[in-house]
């Protein structure tokens, strides 16, 4: 239960960015209220997920006095090509897919790249499950197996099966989570089923009327059985690219074992002779729709002339 806003104090204290209202944002206090911030001139733009120093003001909203270090930082290219941050300290990507045509293994790998890079750890969630037939079911989970070898977490949900959603509930205590994926997945479903629809919390509304943007682009959610959840159209589709070849080949993590067997020490794993990856395909130890994908994102990567 949030205590009274009169019981929170005028010093500095520390607070969670969980959402964004034009030129302020909504900063979680300790105890639980949520106050509409404004910001500093010339201060660095907090984003949700961000942990801050944030002081009372005398009509009981406040001002962001300092954003703390950031674990992870999730970022988007603008218009202008530079990267605009779009959500912190998360510590799970959700890559979320769906029975066919909408489910792909080149798309999954393009996301396991990005958190690769990013280090932040990746859960890979097959939702609607309850659409397929026993057969079906079986080739995805054939399609799903060689990630779980690497090993990643690989979770079956649905949001219209009684306790679809555990598995991925119970990885997510303790965590703060963004889903990503294509359209059509049922992202803002699984959303609205984990977070039980909460509502924000504002503790005053101001003058120009804070409660009447209670729907916002980007917004965290604590789910009932702990962790967090944040919700974000901008990290939806979100993933790194352009980045260079050497991006790539990190972020297939199991090629990692195979690098120092290669004939060249420069050896890029697509054609070269006296390739240990290329063997490791072969011998069935390397997924060979894994591979394929990579050569794809190599070539993807060279298109855009980075080295």
């Amino acid at each position: 239960m949030s205590k009274p806003i009169e019981q929170y104090s005028k010093s500095a204290q520390n607070g969670l960015i969980i959402s964004y209202f034009g030129n302020s944002v909504a900063v979680e206090a300790e105890g639980g209220q949520v106050f509409q911030c404004h910001l500093r001139r010339n201060q660095e733009l907090p984003v949700v997920g961000d942990k801050v120093r944030w002081q009372l003001e005398y009509d009981n909203t406040g001002v962001i006095i300092d954003i703390e270090p950031r674990s992870t930082l999730l970022a988007r290219g603008d218009a202008r090509g530079k990267m605009k941050p779009i959500v912190a300290n998360v510590d799970v990507i959700i890559i979320t897919m769906a029975p066919p045509p909408i489910f792909s293994e080149y798309l999954i790998d393009r996301y396991l790249v990005a958190a690769e890079l990013l280090k932040i750890h990746p859960i890979l969630v097959l939702n609607k499950v309850d659409l397929l037939s026993d057969a079906i079911k079986e080739e995805m989970k054939e399609c799903l197996a060689p990630y779980q070898t690497i090993p990643y977490s690989v979770v079956l949900s649905s949001i219209y099966v009684e306790d679809g959603l555990d598995e991925l509930n119970t990885q997510l205590q303790g965590k703060t989570g963004v889903l990503v994926g294509p359209s059509g997945v049922g992202k803002s479903s699984i959303i609205a089923i984990l977070s039980k629809e909460e509502e924000i919390r504002v503790g005053m509304v101001s003058a120009k009327g804070i409660g009447k943007h209670t729907t916002t682009a980007t917004r965290l959610y604590h789910l009932p059985h702990g962790g967090k959840l944040i919700d974000s159209p901008g990290v939806r589709e979100f993933n790194l690219w352009p980045i260079n070849k050497k991006d790539v080949l990190h972020g297939f993590k199991e090629f990692q074992h195979y690098l120092h067997g290669c004939k060249f020490r420069d050896c890029l794993h697509v054609a070269e002779p006296g390739c240990a990856v290329q063997a490791a395909v072969i011998s069935g130890k390397i997924s060979a729709q894994r591979y394929a994908n990579y050569q794809d994102l190599i070539k993807e990567a060279s298109s855009h002339n980075k080295y």
